[in-house]
């Protein structure tokens, strides 16, 4: 198996660090090199998450004059597109004269059709058989050529698309030397997020803090405790007990810049938890910081949200277990009091049951599930978004890990 430096070339993991902005701040620039996902997935511990983009797939063939003459049956179409470019490629499936699937792109209005080849198997998110292919987007605008992977669901009537490469490289940080990983945003052509960009976005920032070789990106299911290696780009990250922020990222991802942050009211591991004020059903206010000094377990969720009501049985199990452990559990609810209270008759929910409010929507965003614990020093231990099927596992052997250490 390749280690993280056998990976990286030399070239691409000279480091720099040099004072700018204000006085004895540190900025690092690193840069990073394009590798291919497929050739380095050995380096994520135990799968890099890699959320697709999907685009529904309309009967006919596009209103382009280049593939009026396709010699192609029973055709699908679809138009990408991108938040940060003009480009928007369109792709066709149908079957040829045997009957074969067949497929083809088109970069614009005025090119001409590429041929497309096709692979078929099992892809795991739709759990079923696709059609699966890659795409070159050629440069439009501010954004560089970039390779995609498609992938085209008949059952599902949409093709989805995702990015084919990640950057690589290695940094200098406080007198240790650490690789780094960035992944780009499947919404994106560049790696540079807009400055405007709110809530959750699908860059991602890996550091291998513990030097093993590999990026963790999800706690070890082992019911051990361990420090995922995966940041938020828009959030301050702790590393050696420092904090630090993602400045700046290139468009094509070949530089990034590191720099000591000041910040500590982020929702991040390893930083205190925002303090909070939400209303229980009671009516009565519960004060997060009236919480320390033992784990709390927050629930930020919706009535609306199918996974977040498909894991409430297992939540309670959680509550069940930890009943007598002086543990806090609290669901806060992004709803009115006239959706929440009938649809707590009909799911009972173990949690204490909150109000959310502007407050909490800043602190926990616009997605949901999302489960976070906090330590008794009211700093955030653990911190995941979406549904999981192994997360009240996850959870637990946090809690258990905590408790061990009040």
């Amino acid at each position: 198996m390749k280690s993280l430096k056998s990976v990286i070339t030399p070239i691409a993991t000279v480091a720099t660090a040099f004072s700018c902005g204000q006085a004895g701040a540190e900025s690092i620039a690193v840069k990073m090199e394009s590798v291919r996902e497929d050739s380095v997935e050995h380096l994520f511990q135990p799968s890099l998450t890699r959320i697709p983009i999907g685009a529904e797939l309309t009967e006919g063939l596009p209103e382009v004059q280049s593939v009026a003459g396709l010699e192609i049956h029973e055709p699908l179409h679809a138009r990408l597109s991108f938040e940060d470019s003009p480009a928007e490629p369109i792709v066709v499936l149908g079957l040829d004269n045997d009957g074969q699937d067949i497929a083809f792109a088109v970069a614009d209005s005025t090119a001409q059709p590429q041929k497309l080849q096709l692979t078929e198997g099992f892809y795991e998110l739709i759990q079923g058989e696709a059609l699966q292919s890659e795409l070159t987007v050629p440069p439009a605008g501010q954004a560089p050529e970039f390779n995609i992977g498609l992938v085209f669901s008949r059952e599902h009537n949409a093709v989805l698309h995702r990015p084919l490469e990640l950057r690589l490289g290695e940094a200098d940080i406080g007198g240790q030397r650490y690789a780094i990983a960035i992944v780009r945003d499947p919404r994106f052509c560049t790696y540079t997020m807009p400055a405007d960009s709110v809530g959750i976005t699908f860059y991602q920032l890996m550091i291998d803090l513990n030097g093993d070789g590999a990026f963790l990106t999800q706690m070890d299911s082992q019911y051990e405790m361990q420090e995922v290696e995966v940041f938020e780009v828009t959030k301050p990250f702790l590393i050696d007990g420092q904090a630090y922020e993602l400045t700046h990222v290139s468009a094509t991802g070949d530089q990034l810049v590191l720099e000591r942050s000041d910040q500590t009211v982020a929702l991040a591991v390893g930083f205190e938890m925002p303090n909070v004020a939400v209303t229980r059903l009671d009516s009565t206010t519960i004060d997060l910081t009236a919480l320390r000094g033992k784990p709390v377990v927050i629930n930020w969720w919706n009535t609306f949200c199918g996974p977040c009501i498909r894991e409430i049985p297992e939540l309670n199990e959680l509550v069940e277990k930890y009943a007598d452990r002086g543990v806090e559990f609290l669901a806060i609810a992004h709803n009115e009091m006239a959706h929440l209270s009938p649809f707590l008759q009909k799911h009972p929910f173990s949690y204490d049951i909150a109000l959310g409010n502007g407050e909490a929507m800043q602190i926990f965003g616009y997605a949901f599930p999302r489960h976070v614990i906090l330590d008794g020093e009211g700093k955030v231990a653990y911190d995941v978004l979406g549904y999981n099927a192994d997360a009240t596992d996850k959870m637990d052997a946090v809690i258990g890990s905590l408790l061990s250490e009040l």
